[in-house]
């Protein structure tokens, strides 16, 4: 048995009950979406590393089983540094059966995106990918909403969604590698309820040990290895693979067959992220533009079989699997005044890699498995053009989110973690001070620093 963290959440921080309460007077309301305390630290106890959902295989649903992540960033956002980390004895495992050859051919390159949009606090659709889409239905339909208690009133927002649950249990977002997964059956998922208790770091006092609902895991002395890694600034590049949504367009790898029911498939993106491209290119150092993404996988093909069904002639690479990763990024969200479609509101997000690989865009949700509740989380999102506020959501089943926010990185950049535990339950976004170091190893006691960082806590009950 393997254990790679020790998780200690303090149970004065989180709240019982079925609503949320803001401290005192920080409640506001913009366009729909609540902000409640500016934070430095998001954690969410009791995180779904297992759950239900609906596979895609021939662009059928059918049940699904575990699955990796891909990593979606929007602009403007300007990406200098990211590295993906998992436990040393699983980086050693992986390294001894990886595949050499083509899988690893481009230690030197990678890239950006330009496209549509897609990721707004109504989770739309609608936008353009050129030469191939016109326009898309809703990204997501607008899901349960979140009720909270804000200063005696009743209140909502509309950035959740839980899809309904199916007689399958599987991994999904804490999931272990994705080539080993088994399925079994179960009861049909049953509404949850979802509690948080906000907390700003300046004002917390709480002296606690005692665990809520993740556990207190012994530490193993293991450290992370650095599994992908890049450096904008000097072109440095490993693991990694970019991609956008051209696929099918002129001179571009992957397909546009379906139409606008599929959606065009990835697609290699070009050194300005603003097309597709042929072969892999690498991420130019500069702003990711307004209302377009960068897709990251890793530098493994799909070629292998392992990544399940996958769009046909489509350009198919794995995701990060496993269980326990941690996700390093340094970047910023400059503000640009725009006012076209999803202009000025950059995100950074994760997607259950199945979504991409099959239909993240087609106006046909049966041929997404996003629908069915199989997996996104937002890390760094601004919902509406402009807005300082960055707020973090998870859209799977169960489905919430904490009304607390980041303050939006417009001017220099900063440096993030993102840890899945999905062993513990646990997942944690921790804002970092500066100086942090992209070394090829992590130490045990600074990442398991990272996720008992005192914060907001969100704690999700089934």
């Amino acid at each position: 048995m393997r254990t790679f963290l020790t998780v200690v959440i303090p149970s004065l921080l989180l709240f019982d009950g079925v609503t949320a309460q803001c401290a005192a007077g920080t409640a506001q309301e913009i366009n729909g979406n609540w902000y409640c305390s500016e934070v430095t630290a998001v954690t969410y106890a009791s995180f779904p590393g297992f759950g239900s959902y609906e596979k895609i295989t021939d662009m059928n649903a059918n049940t699904g089983d575990c699955s990796s992540l891909s990593l979606h960033i929007r602009g403007p956002t300007w990406l200098k540094q990211i590295a993906v980390y998992m436990p040393t004895t699983i980086a050693n495992e992986k390294r001894s059966t990886e595949p050499n050859g083509h899988h690893r051919r481009h230690a030197a390159a990678a890239a950006a995106v330009r496209h549509h949009g897609g990721h707004q606090h109504l989770h739309d659709r609608h936008g353009k990918v050129k030469g191939v889409e016109e326009s898309r239905l809703s990204k997501r339909a607008v899901g349960d909403l979140v009720s909270a208690t804000i200063d005696g009133q009743l209140v909502s927002w509309t950035n959740v969604y839980a899809g309904p649950g199916v007689a399958t249990d599987a991994p999904v977002l804490g999931a272990i590698d994705d080539t080993s997964a088994s399925t079994s059956d179960a009861d049909t998922t049953e509404d949850t309820n979802m509690t948080y208790q906000s907390s700003t770091l300046s004002s917390s006092t709480t002296t606690s040990t005692s665990s809520s609902s993740t556990s207190s895991a012994p530490a193993t002395g293991e450290g992370w290895t650095r599994q992908a890694y890049l450096n904008a600034a000097s072109g440095a590049v490993e693991g990694l693979t970019f991609l956008n949504h051209f696929g099918g367009t002129d001179g571009v790898s992957g397909t546009s067959a379906g139409g606008p029911a599929f959606g065009a498939s990835l697609s290699y993106a070009s050194s300005d992220g603003q097309s597709g491209a042929a072969s892999p290119q690498v991420l130019s150092n500069a702003m990711i533009e307004d209302d377009t993404e960068v897709i990251i996988m890793t530098d493994q093909s799909c070629d292998d079989g392992g990544c399940g069904f996958t769009r046909p002639g489509g350009v198919a690479y794995h995701g990060f699997s496993g269980a326990q990763k941690v996700f390093l990024l340094e970047f910023s969200m400059p503000l640009t005044n725009s006012t076209t479609f999803n202009g000025d509101m950059p995100a950074i997000w994760l997607l259950n890699a199945h979504i991409p690989l099959t239909s993240q865009y087609g106006t046909n949700a049966e041929c997404s498995c996003w629908t069915s509740g199989c997996g996104e989380f937002d890390l760094f999102e601004v919902l509406d053009s402009g807005n300082f506020r960055c707020k973090s959501t998870l859209h799977m089943a169960p489905a919430g989110g904490s009304s607390d926010w980041f303050r939006r990185p417009t001017g220099g950049s900063i440096t993030a973690a993102v840890v899945i535990a999905g062993e513990h339950e646990v997942a944690a976004i921790r804002v970092l001070g500066d100086g942090q170091s992209f070394d090829t190893t992590l130490n045990e006691d600074v990442v398991n620093g990272w996720v008992n960082e005192e914060g907001s806590v969100f704690k999700m009950e089934g």
